[in-house]
């Protein structure tokens, strides 16, 4: 008997032309050898997508690398004999295509994955754009605040919106990355000197980053970022930026 060993790795991976799969599929059923080997190798298929997130490779990709790998298959070799020998035989040449095609799927799922986090990643900023614009869209008060010492050319605009129920926020730029373990904290000063955590955060790395608020800004006199080792607590840290917000009215 014939075995259909040097096609079996692709049968695993469902890689093989109808014609080609029904003929092996045939010959499983009255080989025991080719059977147990097939096993084995289904095996090892089922259990690589569980090495990586589960993300889809590229179609036209993957076709790619399923021909190549399917002409490495078919390709003549003098290592093939009459027989079969043992499934220890390693490395023989559908072994080594089936290992590039697995290194290969492998990359482009990486790939893909970083891809993806790109995506989202612009996805986000997209989106924080828009529920920038919409608050924009409400008018209302803004002040700015200027960076100081190290800090100079960075900066953060205080936005009160006009619409009663929405929250303000404050829009910096050019915000510089700080120690791990360390927080911004922006602060609301209020006529009798004390200060008020409005919001801790960390820098996100772009040019522009927006805080929300949960304090109506308009009670208070002043704002001020500084620095912290802590997201909750009194003011510790230096001060990296400050403005002065128009008193309320009497």
């Amino acid at each position: 008997m014939t075995h259909v060993s040097d096609e079996l790795e692709l049968y695993a991976l469902d890689a093989l032309p109808a014609a080609d799969r029904a003929r092996v599929t045939s010959h499983l059923g009255a080989c025991a050898t080719c059977r147990e080997q097939a096993r084995r190798l289904e095996e090892v298929a089922f259990a690589l997508p569980e090495t990586l997130p589960a993300v889809d490779v590229p179609p036209r990709l993957r076709e790619r690398i399923l021909a190549s790998a399917r002409a490495e298959v078919r390709a003549p070799s003098r290592q093939r004999g009459t027989a079969w020998t043992s499934w220890a035989a390693w490395p023989r040449p559908g072994r080594v295509a089936i290992a590039g095609l697995a290194a290969a799927v492998l990359v482009l799922a990486a790939v893909d994955v970083s891809l993806m986090r790109q995506r989202d990643a612009a996805q986000a900023e997209r989106n924080e754009y828009a529920e920038l614009a919409l608050r924009a869209s409400h008018g209302g008060k803004n002040w700015y605040m200027f960076g100081v010492d190290n800090w100079a050319g960075a900066g953060g605009t205080l936005y009160a919106p006009g619409k009663p129920d929405a929250s303000a926020y404050v829009v910096f730029h050019d915000l510089q990355p700080i120690e791990s373990g360390r927080v911004y904290a922006l602060w609301l000063v209020d006529a009798e000197g004390r200060w008020v955590r409005a919001a801790s955060f960390t820098p996100n790395g772009r040019v522009t980053q927006a805080v929300v608020l949960d304090t109506n800004v308009e009670a208070f006199y002043q704002c001020a970022l500084t620095i912290e080792t802590s997201r909750e607590g009194k003011r510790a840290g230096p001060l990296v930026m400050q403005s002065r917000i128009a008193p309320p009215s009497q």
